[in-house]
């Protein structure tokens, strides 16, 4: 009897001791469009969760010519960023069901100069639930910067700390 207890002491302050987990009711099924502008460069986004195959495309278009720059397949993006001068993009997602990256870096041109699984990362200000959100940048819009001198992307974490990423 002793045993059982003893047991039973120890299972509930380990208990105790955890964390919480953030328990998703179903897998995420949105569908987000989002678009952003800046004087010469329009970008738009589109991912499809809905359906079996996950669609997410990213489309670029030049304001001043009216010429599509690109149009390719990226991963879930929640929030845009075009840099001051119009010549790099930046999406960031806090989705993690089903999308491999959650930070993405585009050229102008639509060549990809960073991809981050922000999963992997260690932080102690984001959060995540079981299978389908990662909290990890500041909400509703974080601050971000690029200093193209060092190559180093800055994005505001969930706690407001800039985390620094290199191209």
């Amino acid at each position: 009897m002793r045993t059982l207890i003893s047991t039973w002491l120890a299972a509930t302050f380990f208990v105790l001791l955890a964390p919480p987990a953030l328990a998703d009711r179903a897998a995420y099924r949105g569908i987000l469009d989002l678009k952003k502008t800046s004087d010469t460069l329009s970008v738009e986004h589109h991912h499809d969760w809905s359906t079996p195959t996950h669609l997410s495309s990213l489309r670029a278009v030049d304001r001043t010519s009216g010429k599509e720059l690109f149009d390719k397949a990226v991963p879930a993006i929640t929030y845009l960023w075009i840099s001051a001068d119009s010549q790099y993009i930046v999406g960031l997602s806090n989705i993690k069901y089903l999308n491999q990256y959650q930070l993405i870096v585009l050229s102008r041109s639509g060549r990809e100069l960073l991809k981050q699984d922000i999963s992997t990362l260690d932080w102690a200000q984001s959060t995540a639930s079981v299978t389908n959100w990662l909290n990890w940048y500041k909400t509703p819009a974080p601050r971000i910067a690029l200093d193209e001198s060092t190559h180093t992307l800055r994005v505001e974490d969930a706690g407001g700390v800039m985390r620094s990423f290199q191209l």
